[in-house]
């Protein structure tokens, strides 16, 4: 009888502890999932989750956290799930990018459009947002570098909702964009690493010309060459500047690696400069192109032939230390009224903040369907004012419109 009872007893003494512990569950996890633990959750910087909740109340009160507890009809197992009911925060976007300065510039821009146009919170890391603040004004930069704090019993995982074609180009899912409202909230989302999402991005570029800014100690020493240069001419002739960015070194490998591609060579050079000078060379007017590239012997040996030539390094030698160089040049790119590239985001940039016509190259591969990732993404982003030259053969290059992007490819 005695031991029955202590048995009896040692089970009630269980089953109290367990409905203590329950309860103490339901009150801990109820604390963290208050709205003050949401706001206190994210994040290092001024522009921050925080500061969205406040001016966003509605995120928080119409949005909830409960605790779920189901016992199971095949076992006698009570599952128990935490539930999000409810718009509870604006979902958090980032890309895990970890190119250099053209690149974190393509993640840029692309968060920032999600932001704008769909109400993501976009958050880049220190490292993303310090290669972007190295070359513009940072307090200009709109999204801050940041990090997610939870609490050490909890983790999350990023939502991929990206992919790239085997040439590398970066493109969001199509499920993605067509259901994009399924997104906006509760929800930790990924871009992809190299989100080149020019098709997307190209609205918002003047907006971001107006708003990131070059840092004005590199404004003003390229505005300072530019005025040299018009000074050089010695004519009263209007000075039309056309920036031109070579890429070469590693970006070779790059292209004949994944789309068998080769770089171009200055006949692609040649045939631009006869279009800018055909197009601008008048009794009032006269081209100048600024050269700028990762080769700079390649450029002077290949584009030095041509006397309305300059380079950019031969403005920034002396001036401008080496770790600041991609600043110049890209500000010099920058500040031209025309522009010719080959490929790489950096040229791009250079083209886009510029604005004005725009060359850029097509036919690298040397077939007739086969693409590039530039390709790709121009063909996709249908870009005004742009205008291809077709490489495949080097003694007959010819202007043309690439077809939309059909196919990734």
């Amino acid at each position: 009888f005695t031991s029955t009872r202590e048995q009896k007893m040692k089970r009630y003494r269980v089953l109290i502890f367990l409905v203590l512990c329950f309860q103490f569950t339901i009150l801990y996890l109820t604390q963290f999932f208050s709205p003050q633990f949401i706001q206190s959750m994210v994040l290092v910087g001024e522009n921050n989750i925080y500061n969205i909740f406040k001016a966003e109340k509605q995120f928080i009160l119409n949005g909830s956290i409960s605790l779920v507890a189901k016992k199971s009809n095949e076992s006698n197992v009570t599952d128990i799930k935490l539930d999000i009911n409810g718009e509870f925060f604006p979902s958090i976007m980032t890309s895990d990018s970890n190119g250099r300065l053209g690149n974190q510039i393509c993640a840029y821009a692309t968060l920032l459009y999600f932001q704008m146009l769909h109400g993501f919170h976009a958050i880049l890391n220190e490292g993303q947002v310090g290669t972007i603040g190295s070359v513009f004004q940072e307090d200009k930069i709109e999204i801050s570098a940041s990090r997610i704090n939870m609490p050490p019993q909890f983790n999350f995982n990023w939502e991929s909702v990206a992919s790239h074609t085997p040439q590398g180009a970066w493109f969001p899912n199509q499920e993605f964009l067509e259901n994009i409202d399924n997104y906006k909230y509760n929800k930790f989302i990924n871009i992809g690493m190299y989100p080149h999402y020019l098709f997307l991005f190209k609205s918002i570029v003047g907006h971001i010309k107006k708003n990131l800014l070059f840092k004005n100690q590199t404004q003003d020493l390229v505005d300072k060459c530019l005025a040299e240069l018009r000074e050089e001419t010695s004519s009263d002739k209007e000075i039309i500047f056309v920036g031109v960015h070579c890429r070469r070194t590693d970006y070779g490998w790059h292209m004949e690696s994944l789309a068998g591609a080769t770089l171009v060579d200055h006949t692609y050079f040649d045939k631009a400069f006869d279009i800018y000078r055909s197009r601008y060379n008048t009794d009032s007017r006269q081209v100048v192109f600024l050269a700028v590239s990762d080769d700079q012997p390649w450029i002077k040996e290949n584009l030095g032939k041509h006397s309305d030539v300059r380079f950019g390094l031969d403005f920034s030698q002396g001036k401008v230390e080496d770790g600041q160089m991609p600043g110049f040049d890209l500000c010099l790119l920058a500040s031209c009224d025309h522009s010719i590239h080959t490929y790489g985001t950096f040229g791009m940039w250079g083209s886009l903040l510029a604005g004005g016509d725009v060359i850029a190259t097509t036919g690298t591969t040397g077939k007739e369907e086969a693409t590039t990732e530039e390709d790709q993404i121009y063909r996709r982003a249908a870009m005004e004012n742009w205008v291809y030259l077709d490489v495949r053969d080097k003694a007959n290059i010819q202007e043309v419109t690439i077809s939309p992007l059909t196919s990734l490819s």
